[in-house]
């Protein structure tokens, strides 16, 4: 049985709307793939070139003599030639400041022209920017053989260095004498009205915790008026000893031998307890102790007790106090 003809329906054309755009986004990554290749490969030929360029440089100076001061640049700036790759170029702007010379002074021989005024001469310069860029030293071209400046001369005292501390010791530990500074003293240089009005010369503060070992400390020293003064030098080395403490005491008799009336104290001992090393708690003696009333500028007559002072002691022993501080007194009439 024939079968009845299907209705006819027209093909709709594919859509290559969706491909055509992504072939478009492929060509132009392509094509700027293309273009970085080309700018990469572009500066490389331009760094591989040679190139002259020039730079104009402001001067400052470091590290000037302790028994000088700085008081006048001559030569302000100092121009800069030079001919070199444009790889050697790309890294001297990268990795150096190229708008200021920050000049050494202890790395120069430093001459004197006249008076006050001085000179160094700029080969070395010259020698160094060689070397950094890997050029001929007769590539580099310098607008100043030397560069000129004013030192003045200082005054200079010698004053001794006080330490300034912030130290906490582990328990039971101590220190066991006065820090030792070296060197004692430094050399101080400036005017003569400011140098007149210094004693000491302080360290910066010095912030240790938990201490329980020698310590041996580089310390820097405080200037108060760097524009006025130079120290020299600038710092010194502090050496602590460490010991460790232990508690102790011992019991003596008050002397009263040197009060003009003879009097008689109640009690007439008293107990001595101090802080003292290890190693020096067997050199301790009651013996070592001397215990006397204050009797200065006191009537004995209107007063009925009397204060207590350690006159003699060991020197190795530490924060002591005598029990009790105060004890009263008959005075015996003869």
């Amino acid at each position: 049985m024939q079968q009845p003809d299907k209705p006819y329906r027209p093909t709709r054309p594919k859509d290559t709307t969706v491909p055509d755009r992504r072939m478009k986004r492929s060509d132009n990554l392509i094509f700027l793939l293309c273009l970085i290749i080309a700018a990469f490969f572009w500066l490389l030929i331009k760094l591989s070139g040679t190139y002259t360029v020039s730079y104009n440089f402001k001067i400052k100076y470091t590290n000037v003599p302790a028994e000088k001061r700085l008081t006048k640049i001559i030569d302000t700036t100092l121009n800069i030639s030079f001919t070199a790759r444009g790889y050697d170029i790309l890294k001297l702007n990268i990795t150096e400041s190229m708008d200021e010379m920050t000049i050494d002074l202890k790395d120069y021989e430093i001459k004197k022209s006249k008076d006050d005024t001085y000179f160094i001469h700029t080969g070395l310069i010259r020698e160094e920017l060689a070397s950094y860029i890997n050029i001929n030293e007769s590539d580099v071209l310098l607008s100043k053989n030397a560069l000129h400046f004013v030192l003045s001369g200082l005054h200079v005292k010698d004053i001794k260095v006080k330490t300034r501390e912030d130290i906490l010791f582990k328990d039971p530990y101590g220190l066991y004498e006065q820090e030792r500074v070296e060197p004692a003293k430094v050399s101080v240089y400036g005017p003569s009205s400011v140098l007149d009005t210094m004693h000491y010369v302080y360290t910066e503060v010095i912030s240790l915790t938990s201490v329980d070992k020698d310590q041996i400390i580089k310390a820097r020293l405080y200037n108060p008026l760097p524009e006025l003064i130079n120290i020299e030098p600038d710092e010194v080395l502090v050496k602590l000893r460490v010991e460790r403490f232990t508690e102790s005491f011992v019991e003596t008799e008050i002397d009263v031998s040197d009060i003009p009336k003879k009097i008689r104290t109640f009690p007439s001992t008293v107990r001595i307890n101090f802080k003292v090393a290890q190693k020096d708690f067997s050199n301790i003696k009651a013996g070592q102790f001397r215990v006397v009333p204050e009797t200065d500028n006191i009537n004995l007559n209107e007063v009925k007790r009397l204060h207590l002072r350690l006159a003699e002691k060991p020197d190795f022993i530490r924060d002591e106090w005598i029990v009790p501080a105060d004890v009263e007194f008959l005075i015996i009439k003869k």
